[in-house]
C-alpha cells in the first residue's frame, strides 16, 4: 500500500478523534474508566420494571438461537399468560453456569428491587431454566424446576418458549414429576424415550435403529449359518440349504421393510440447516440483531463503547480510545460480556462483523471480551474497507490480561494490515457452508445397519452361541449329564483307530495273536460297510481292545466301562442298582458315582433327530456282547451275517 492513501485513511480518522475529544471535555460525564458495572439484577429489574405490572417479560437483545427476541417476547407472554397469576420473566444469556457475568441467583434480588409478588422465572435462551421462584402467590415451583431440568423431551439446546411450556405444565399439574419420576424408574427398554431414539426424525434415530436391525439381521444369519452348518455335516444338504436361506431372508426383510419407513419419515429441525449457521454466511451474521444494532448506534456517537454489563477492569480504556487516531482507519472498539448462548455464539469476530454491517461510519470495528480462560481477546470486522484476512490473523496477536492491554495491541496491529478504501469486507467465517447431517438412508445403511451387522453378525452372535452352546455344556457336566457323540467324531476315531490296527497287522506280518484275527477282520469289514452310529463306536472299542491286548497278550482282560465304552478300561464294579442289584463293570471314575449319576452320564449317541443312549438296543451284538469282552466269536459271527458276509 503507497503512502497517499494510508495518509488519505488517516486524514478520515480525524472526525472520530475529534468526537471522542469533545466528549472528553463535556461536562457531567462519566469516562468508562470511571463507571462502575450494572449488576444482572438491577440491569434486569429496570427492564422488567418498564414492562406492565403482573406481565413482565425481559429478553435480552443479545441471545442466541432461531428466534428474535420480539418474537421470544411474545411467546413467552403467551405461555405465561394462561396461568392466571403475576409473572416476571428474564431470558438472558448471561446468567447461566459458567458465563462471565453470572453471579448467582438473582430471582430474590428481582423481587425485591420490583416490590411485586408473582412468579420470577429466569431462563437461558437455549436449553435450561435457571430460577423457578414464587413470591406472595401458591405455586410449587420446585417441583416446576425439577421437571424443567429433567424433562426427556427438552433437548439440551430447546428454545426458552419451550421450557416455559414445560415450566407451565408442570405448576398447573405438579402431578407431571411424579409420572417422569415413574417412566425413570421403568426399565430402559419399556421407557417411551428409549423408543423415541429409534424414531427417524430424532437426531440419532436412523443410525439407532439401523443399528438395531442389523443387529437383529447379523443375529439372525449368524443362527441360520450355525443352524446350516450342523445339518451339511449329518449330510442334510437340503435342510441346510433351506435353513441358510430362510435366515437370508428374514434378515433381509428385517432391515428393508423398516427402511421404506425411515425413508417416508418427514423432515425433522435438526435435518435442515442450523438458523444461526445459515445467518454466519451473509450480513448481518445473526440472528438477533438488537445488541449489535445499539452498539453500532452508540459507535455512531462515541467512538468506544462499554457495555453496563461488562465485568472486566475498565481501567485504561479511555487512554487506549484516545490513541485511535493514530491508526491507520478509523477505529470503533466495544468491550462487552460474551458467552457461548449469545447471538455471536460468545466468537468476538462475529459479533464484530455484526456490528460493521449495521453501522453507518467507514472504519475497523473492534469487539474486545473474555476469551478462553482469563485471557481477554479481540475480534475485527470493516465497514466500506476492503482487507483480506490479515485483519482477522493480526487480531490472534491481541490477547491480553485485560481489555486496554488487549485493545492496545489490537489497534498496533492494524499498521500491518493493508486496507483499500470503498471496498467490501467478508469475514472468513462467512466462506463455511452451514452444516447439515449426511443423508438419512446413508445413516441408516451405513453408521447403522452395517455396523449392526457386522458386529452382531461377525462377532456378537457366534460368540454368543459359543457360549450359550458352552455354558450349556458346562451345565450339564456339572450336572453329571454324559457326553454326545455324533456321526463325524466317531467316524474319525473309528478311521484313526483302524489305521492303526492295520499298521500293527502290517509290521507283525503273521506275529499277530491268531485268537484276535477273526476280530480284527470283522472290524475292518464293519468300517468298510455302511456302518451305523453304533457301528463306529464299536470299531473304536473293539480296535482299541485288540491293540491293547495284542501289545500285552499277559495281561487282564479289557472290558469296557459300562457308562461310557470311550472312557479309560473298567477295572472296578459299580454300586449296585436297588432294582437289578447288577454290579456294572467301570472305570475308576464312574465307580465313585451313584448308580442315578451313572444313568445320567451314559454314553449317548447324536442321531438325526436326537440322542439316545448307546445301550438303548440290548439285542445289537455290539451291546450283546460288549463289543466283545464276552463271546467275541459269538459277536464276530452276528457281525459278519450282518454284513452279509460267511
Amino acid at each position: 500500500m503507497n503512502d497517499t492513501p494510508r495518509a488519505l485513511l488517516r486524514l478520515s480518522a480525524i472526525p472520530a478523534l475529534l468526537a471522542l475529544a469533545v466528549l472528553a471535555l463535556l461536562p457531567g460525564e462519566a469516562s468508562a474508566d470511571g463507571e462502575k458495572a450494572v449488576t444482572p439484577a438491577e440491569h434486569y429489574a429496570e427492564l422488567l420494571a418498564e414492562e406492565p405490572e403482573g406481565a413482565a417479560v425481559a429478553v435480552d437483545g443479545a441471545i442466541g438461537g432461531a428466534l428474535e427476541p420480539e418474537e421470544m417476547t411474545d411467546d413467552l407472554h403467551t405461555v405465561f399468560g394462561g396461568l392466571g397469576l403475576p409473572y416476571y420473566v428474564v431470558v438472558s444469556p448471561f446468567l447461566g453456569w459458567g458465563a462471565e457475568i453470572a453471579e448467582g441467583k438473582i430471582a430474590a434480588s428481582l423481587h425485591d428491587r420490583l416490590g411485586a409478588d408473582g412468579l420470577y422465572v429466569v431462563l437461558e435462551p437455549q436449553g435450561r431454566a435457571l430460577e423457578v421462584e414464587a413470591y406472595g402467590v401458591d405455586a410449587d415451583t420446585e417441583t416446576a424446576l425439577h421437571v424443567a431440568l429433567t424433562h426427556p423431551e427438552l433437548p439440551y439446546d430447546a428454545p426458552a418458549t419451550e421450557v416455559a411450556g414445560v415450566i407451565v405444565d408442570a405448576l398447573k399439574d405438579p402431578s407431571i414429576a411424579d409420572e417422569l419420576r415413574a417412566e425413570r424408574e421403568t426399565f430402559w427398554l419399556l421407557r417411551e424415550e428409549t423408543w423415541a431414539d429409534l424414531h427417524p426424525s430424532g437426531p440419532d434415530g436412523p443410525e439407532s435403529l439401523g443399528f438395531l436391525l442389523g443387529a437383529v439381521g447379523g443375529a439372525a444369519v449368524a443362527v441360520g449359518g450355525w443352524g446350516a452348518w450342523r445339518l451339511a455335516r449329518h449330510r442334510r444338504s437340503g435342510r441346510a440349504t433351506t435353513v441358510g436361506l430362510s435366515a437370508v431372508v428374514v434378515a433381509a426383510g428385517v432391515v428393508i421393510a423398516p427402511g421404506a419407513w425411515v425413508a417416508a419419515a418427514p423432515v425433522a429441525d435438526y435435518e435442515k440447516p442450523d438458523p444461526e449457521d445459515v445467518a454466519r454466511t451473509q450480513p448481518p451474521y445473526v440472528v438477533s440483531t438488537a445488541r449489535a444494532a445499539h452498539i453500532a448506534e452508540e459507535l455512531g456517537e462515541d467512538p468506544l463503547y462499554v457495555d453496563p454489563l461488562l465485568q472486566l477492569p475498565r481501567a485504561g480504556l479511555d487512554e487506549e480510545a484516545a490513541e485511535f487516531g493514530g491508526a491507520p482507519v478509523p477505529v470503533y472498539a466495544a468491550v462487552v460480556p460474551l458467552s457461548s448462548n449469545d447471538e455471536s455464539g460468545g466468537d468476538h469476530e462475529v459479533l464484530a462483523a455484526a456490528v460493521a454491517s449495521l453501522a453507518e461510519r467507514e472504519g475497523v470495528y473492534l469487539v474486545v471480551g473474555r476469551g478462553i480462560g482469563d485471557t481477554v481477546s479481540v475480534g475485527a470486522a470493516a465497514h466500506g474497507l476492503k482487507t483480506g484476512y490479515s485483519l482477522d490473523s493480526e487480531m490472534y496477536e491481541a490477547d491480553a490480561d485485560n481489555p486496554a492491554a488487549a485493545l492496545r495491541k489490537a489497534v498496533a496491529a492494524l499498521d500491518e494490515v493493508d486496507f483499500a478504501s470503498g471496498g467490501t469486507y467478508i469475514p472468513g467465517f462467512a466462506d463455511s457452508e452451514p452444516g447439515t447431517p449426511e443423508p438419512r438412508m446413508v445413516r441408516y445403511w451405513g453408521e447403522g445397519v452395517a455396523l449392526g451387522f457386522l458386529v452382531y453378525g461377525l462377532f456378537v452372535a457366534p460368540a454368543a452361541i459359543a457360549g450359550v452352546w458352552l455354558g450349556l455344556y458346562g451345565f450339564r457336566v456339572w450336572r453329571g449329564g454324559g457326553r454326545v457323540v455324533g456321526d463325524s467324531v466317531l467316524r474319525r476315531l473309528a478311521q484313526r483307530e483302524a489305521e492303526r490296527l492295520r499298521a500293527l497287522l502290517a509290521r507283525r506280518e503273521g506275529g499277530f495273536p491268531e485268537e484276535l484275527l477273526p476280530q480284527a477282520d470283522a472290524a475292518l469289514l464293519t468300517l468298510d460297510a455302511q456302518p451305523r452310529t453304533l457301528d463306529m463306536l464299536g470299531v473304536v472299542v473293539l480296535a482299541r481292545r485288540l491293540l491293547a491286548e495284542a501289545e500285552e497278550p499277559a495281561a487282564t482282560r479289557r472290558e469296557p466301562c459300562a457308562v461310557n465304552p470311550l472312557h479309560p478300561w473298567a477295572t472296578e464294579r459299580g454300586r449296585p442298582r436297588e432294582r437289578s442289584g447288577s454290579r456294572p463293570r467301570v472305570c475308576v471314575r464312574c465307580a465313585q458315582l451313584s448308580p442315578e449319576a451313572r444313568s445320567a452320564r451314559v454314553l449317548r449317541l447324536r442321531s438325526r433327530t436326537t440322542a439316545h443312549a448307546y445301550n438303548s438296543h440290548p439285542a445289537d451284538p455290539w451291546i450283546r456282547y460288549r463289543f466283545g469282552a464276552d463271546d467275541p466269536a459269538a459277536m464276530v459271527e452276528a457281525l459278519l451275517k450282518e454284513q452279509h458276509v460267511s
